[in-house]
């Protein structure tokens, strides 16, 4: 474990390499990084916040646990900006590529002339890495569970409704409501 204050964080180490130079290091956080036992990153707790002039502020809280070699796959997370608040648990999925290959292939993405070849290389890049479940409060204050496809696509909604009322819905993969309990309002 690395425990770490604002302007102190460690680096996002795999491999023995920072893969990721710069990254949150001026983000207003604090926390504990996780470490595998090959020395890898695969979690942490962290926490910060920040407000300007004007008083808005954001404020954020998030445990990750992280799949070998790759990005989290469990996160409970808190989030607070802008007067919005989200909070709630989400759960992951993550390819089997090292998260260092994909950020190689990501930079190669990155580099090629806009076009049909780009667009097809980022949706093979993508594939694998999805939300597949959200357990909590959205930025609109509705208290969900959401089931997702392996594309990231909400498919199944159960929450209570601005009215108190409880809710199911089955969405096709456009997100237009297929079939819901109770019935929508014609």
């Amino acid at each position: 474990m690395a425990l770490f204050s604002n302007g102190n964080v460690p680096p996002a180490i795999m491999d023995g390499k920072d893969f990721l130079p710069g990254h949150r290091q001026s983000d207003p956080i604090s926390g504990i990084f996780f470490y595998n036992g090959e020395g890898d990153e695969c979690g942490g707790l962290i926490f910060g916040s920040e407000k300007n002039e004007d008083g808005e502020f954001f404020s954020g809280r998030s445990l990750t646990f992280d799949q070998y070699k790759q990005d989290q796959l469990l996160q409970i997370v808190v989030d607070e900006q802008k007067g919005t608040q989200t909070y709630g648990i989400n759960i992951f999925d993550r390819p089997d590529k090292p998260l260092t290959e994909m950020m190689e292939q990501q930079r190669m993405i990155e580099s090629m002339e806009e076009g049909p070849a780009k667009q097809a290389a980022y949706e093979e890049y993508h594939k694998g890495n999805a939300r597949r479940m959200f357990m909590g409060k959205d930025r609109q204050g509705i208290v969900a569970v959401k089931l997702s496809d392996s594309q990231g696509r909400d498919r199944i909604k159960v929450f209570i409704d601005q009215n108190d009322i409880p809710r199911l819905e089955f969405l096709d993969s456009e997100g237009n409501v297929e079939y819901s309990l109770p019935p929508q309002d014609k």
